[in-house]
């Protein structure tokens, strides 16, 4: 589980392919004023990462957390500069497969050192039998960046003339199932990834390409458990693989009320529907936002149990309960559910 400490962001170039459908929509609130998260933003996020972490540990799940920035350091390459970020969103950089710690690549250049955070952490369990891998990362220069889905969503900026792909990949873009993982891949960043993973874990796993999203999938789909997704509105079915085609669908509507209210100069980094981003604590019982009415009707109407949660600012902090969450343990079996 992440700490929500220091939570704005480097706004630079890569900050912005990354973000570009959210900063591109009116109701993102555009651009940074440079004016960072206010206290009570952290505090508020502070209050419900703390109610969350006391409903995973009354369903007996086992919490712990990565070290805390107690300051906001300036960490370099050869190539650039950029203030360190903070370590909220667990999921995003790191997969984990088997009992296999992988450490992907980060896309945003202020995220390139997070995963020092969970060093400690991480050692604990390599001393205690876990695997421990990192994926190569990008350097991260401007012509590493493939600006495609930029230029088929809008972008009409500069584009380097020397283009020099390397591998550029969230471990949230990836859909665990079994034997199966379900990579979301919009560029050829995101598809060296998936050719990388494929290759790494061998014939015991099958890595699905798909793409259904500009970067993490579960903001578009989760599955909540064998035979079951949560798919949200637009998604169209037939670009899932075959065997995911055959499941049950809860269909996530687009969600018309507000879910966060506006702090000035902050821009909103997830979309309105981040209330599709639960996290299924067992094949019973599903962590939502507590807002979000609709779906947790629609989930008993299908026999699952929600079990609500607040969660104020994951439009501003850009994520949700799955986002915010990484399963180092978690029973299950290598099955081919496809």
């Amino acid at each position: 589980m992440g700490t929500p400490y220091h939570l704005d962001y480097h706004d630079d170039s890569s900050f912005r392919m990354f973000f570009h459908d959210n900063l591109k929509d009116a109701n993102s609130r555009g651009v940074f004023s440079r004016r960072k998260p206010d206290n009570r933003l952290r505090d508020e996020c502070l209050e419900d990462v703390t109610e969350l972490i006391g409903i995973l540990e009354s369903a007996g799940v086992t919490v712990r957390r990565p070290q805390a920035l107690n300051n906001v350091p300036t960490v370099s390459t050869p190539h650039w500069s950029a203030p360190m970020g903070h370590a909220l969103m667990s999921r995003d950089n790191f997969l984990v497969v088997g009992d296999e710690i992988i450490e992907t690549p980060p896309l945003v250049r202020a995220r390139y050192f997070e995963s020092d955070l969970y060093r400690e952490l991480f050692t604990e369990y390599f001393n205690q039998g876990a695997r421990w891998t990192s994926v190569p990362k990008s350097r991260l220069l401007e012509h590493n960046f493939d600006y495609s889905y930029l230029i088929e969503n809008g972008y009409d900026g500069p584009v380097p003339a020397d283009p020099f792909f390397e591998i550029m990949f969230d471990g949230a873009q990836v859909m665990r199932l079994g034997a199966d993982l379900v990579f979301n891949a919009s560029t050829e960043n995101h598809r060296m990834g998936a050719r990388w993973l494929a290759r790494h874990l061998g014939p015991d796993y099958t890595v699905h390409e798909v793409n259904v999203a500009d970067n993490h999938i579960d903001g578009k789909i989760l599955p909540l458990r064998p035979g079951t997704l949560l798919v949200r509105e637009g998604v169209d079915l037939e670009d899932l693989p075959k065997g995911l085609q055959k499941w049950e669908v809860i269909w996530y509507e687009w969600f018309d009320k507000p879910v966060e209210s506006e702090q000035d100069g902050i821009p909103f980094l997830a979309s309105q529907s981040i209330g599709i981003n639960v996290l299924s604590l067992d094949e019973e019982r599903v962590l939502v936002q507590d807002i979000q009415h609709p779906l947790m009707r629609s989930l008993e109407r299908a026999g699952f149990t929600p079990v609500p949660c607040r969660w104020r600012h994951g439009r501003s902090l850009g994520g949700g309960f799955h986002c915010m969450t990484l399963d180092i343990r978690r029973r299950s079996t290598r099955t081919s559910y496809m």
